[in-house]
């Protein structure tokens, strides 16, 4: 599918009504929706428009507590309950591909309270470049605005028991995902490459603090198919040198389950996509720090409620 009629199916009439009022493209109000969905081709030209983030998020655009000097950016002007979330993210995303062109470097979080400039803008500025990888990311924060969760009855030892379970608890869904025949994996591996691109590169201090049990490490190595027993060795490593956090851990396998996800799914524009974020993850998962850092900082709890 065309990534402009993608976000024909992604935003409301009323995302588009808006978009059309904040950005100043189209006609008139009466008639914006329909000259997008005639148009769809003007929403790209519609989201990067300065205007469209301002409306949003006010003039005082500024940068989040690890970005350095600035308030940050402010609620909504009109209110967030007159847009969906979608078009919050359509706009931060191809907002941020138009900033981080001018930056030189973007701060990188090590450990626990430790912030260092790294000098890769131009990097994350060619990989946010790319009409498909900024559909992809927009996507992705779509999909954790309500997380699939609720009781599961599970045997063990004989016994049938109730626990509960979230698709925000990587040992979960990788227990989840090692329990589906090999060749159905497709959708359970893409969801734990997600998982690991969304909490690192939009929650990395809750990844820093949030810890695994060894039976947790296990469950989610257990998802891996065995002739990737090398990354196996690549988890053991970081366990053995003490990294705090599930981060690390998530890092180093995200790029894997994308992979993975790559080889299973029938789709080749899909498997392409993916392979191509899993070759490129860090570059995802930092301009996907920029830019909620920059924009949602103040507003992550809101829109992902879940977490």
């Amino acid at each position: 599918m065309d990534h402009h009629d993608r976000y024909l199916e992604l935003l409301s009439d009323g995302d588009l009504a808006a978009l059309g009022r904040f950005s100043g493209h189209g006609p008139g109000e009466s008639d914006i929706v329909a000259w997008f969905r005639r148009k769809p081709e003007r929403i790209g030209a519609a989201l990067d428009d300065a205007r469209t983030a301002e409306a949003l998020f006010g003039l005082d655009r500024g940068v989040g507590p690890r970005g350095g000097a600035g308030s940050g950016p402010r609620p909504m002007v009109e209110g967030w309950d007159t847009v969906t979330p979608v078009l919050v993210f359509a706009a931060i995303i191809h907002r941020g591909a138009g900033d981080i062109g001018d930056i030189a470097h973007v701060p990188e979080r090590f450990g626990s309270g430790l912030v260092v400039p790294v000098f890769d803008g131009e990097q994350l500025a060619r990989f946010a470049s790319s009409q498909a990888n900024r559909l992809f990311l927009v996507e992705l924060l779509g999909s954790y605005t309500k997380v699939m969760s609720g009781p599961q009855w599970v045997r063990s030892r004989g016994r049938w028991r109730r626990r509960r379970f979230s698709e925000m608890n990587p040992a979960q869904l990788a227990a989840m995902a090692a329990d589906i025949p090999l060749e159905d994996r497709a959708g359970a591996y893409r969801r734990l490459g997600d998982l690991a691109l969304f909490l690192n590169g939009v929650f990395p201090d809750h990844s820093v603090r949030l810890t695994l049990s060894s039976i947790e490490l296990e469950r989610i190595l257990r998802s891996i198919p065995d002739h990737h027993r090398d990354r196996h060795r690549a988890v053991q490593r970081l366990l053995t040198d003490r990294v705090d956090g599930v981060g690390p851990v998530l890092a180093a396998l995200g790029p894997l389950w994308y992979q993975l996800a790559a080889d299973l799914v029938s789709l080749p524009t899909m498997s392409a996509q993916l392979a191509h974020v899993a070759e490129r993850f860090d570059q995802a998962r930092r301009f996907l720090s920029f830019t909620t850092d920059r924009w949602l900082w103040n507003q992550r709890d809101k829109l992902f409620p879940s977490r």
